[in-house]
C-alpha cells in the first residue's frame, strides 16, 4: 500500500488495536516513498480483514482531521 504518510506511526496506531498491519518499506525501498507491504493467508478470517480496513480507515481519517 502506498500511503500519504509515513508508515511507522501507522503502523503504530494499529499494533496499539492488536493488529500486526504490515511491513514497512520505507528504508528498503525510499524510491517507493511512502510504503507498506500486507499480507493475508488463508489463516485470515473475513472478519480479521474487515477489523483491518475499519482501522486502517479511522487511522488514516483521524490523522487527516487533526491536519484540517
Amino acid at each position: 500500500l502506498k500511503l500519504d504518510r509515513p508508515v511507522a506511526p501507522v503502523l503504530d496506531a494499529l499494533a496499539v488495536q492488536d493488529i500486526l498491519g504490515g511491513y514497512d518499506l520505507s528504508a528498503a525501498y525510499p524510491d517507493l516513498g511512502h510504503a507498506m507491504l500486507v499480507c493475508a493467508t488463508e489463516t485470515k478470517t473475513d472478519a480479521d480483514i474487515d477489523a483491518y480496513v475499519s482501522a486502517m480507515g479511522e487511522i488514516l481519517s483521524a490523522a487527516t482531521r487533526k491536519t484540517a
